[in-house]
């Protein structure tokens, strides 16, 4: 069994040093050891082979500090990465449910399926009830094959009830934003509204005005209204 962090410090309230002391002193009272770290923030040395080749031994991880000059991963690259390297009864190791919410649903889709393919284990630092996946070491045993599914249930819904707040939250703004007179709506695309109008007066159809400009037929049909 490998215990594989991943750390998100950017989705985190701490950062990446913080992030990572708080992983060991948990899994130090479990009486095990991380054997690998990944993360998805890139470090200034991320080009470097020799900082790749440490990283990949779990001996490097980035910087603390990330500069807004400096790009990220994209989102799920490290997560990918891990679970792509990852053998049977090893444990992806995360701080929080709501840490991998954040995928989008193709991608949710595809870690799930990866998780059963691999035969991985999920702990999370805040359900520490899901340690008892690595008292056993025989590969996903049907208890841990339970618990994994619970876990994966577990983000699943966390993550849609974070996407529905967000949703609320939005709403909210924009009504708050009406009853004070400063809401103005999503701005009009002059320019693409002008092409829609020369392509109609070309004698172009709708179909057509669509599959020029990527219209939508109700944007056609305000356009044409106003």
């Amino acid at each position: 069994m490998l215990i594989r962090a991943y750390l998100d410090a950017p989705e985190s309230n701490q950062n990446l040093s913080d992030l990572k002391a708080t992983f060991e002193t948990f899994v130090r009272r479990k009486g095990h050891r991380i054997g690998l770290y990944y993360n998805d923030q890139k470090s200034p040395a991320a080009h470097s082979s020799l900082f790749r080749l440490l990283r990949d031994k779990g001996l490097a991880i980035a910087s603390q500090a990330q500069s807004a000059s400096q790009p990220r991963y994209e989102s799920s690259e490290e997560l990918f990465r891990l679970l792509g390297q990852a053998r049977p009864n090893d444990v992806l190791l995360i701080e929080s449910a709501r840490l991998l919410g954040r995928l989008s649903s193709k991608d949710w889709q595809f870690f799930r399926q990866k998780i059963k393919q691999r035969k991985v284990r999920i702990v999370s630092l805040d359900v520490e009830a899901s340690w008892v996946m690595v008292t056993s070491e025989s590969a996903m045993t049907p208890l841990a094959e339970q618990l994994t599914g619970m876990m994966l249930d577990t983000l699943e819904a966390v993550a849609l009830k974070e996407k529905r707040e967000k949703q609320s939250r939005h709403l909210e703004g924009i009504a708050k934003a009406k009853a004070q007179g400063k809401y103005k709506g999503r701005p009009v695309d002059q320019k693409k509204h002008e092409r829609i109008l020369s392509l109609l007066q070309e004698g172009c159809s709708w179909s057509e005005v669509c599959a020029e400009t990527g219209a939508s037929r109700s944007t056609v049909a305000r356009v044409v209204k106003s």
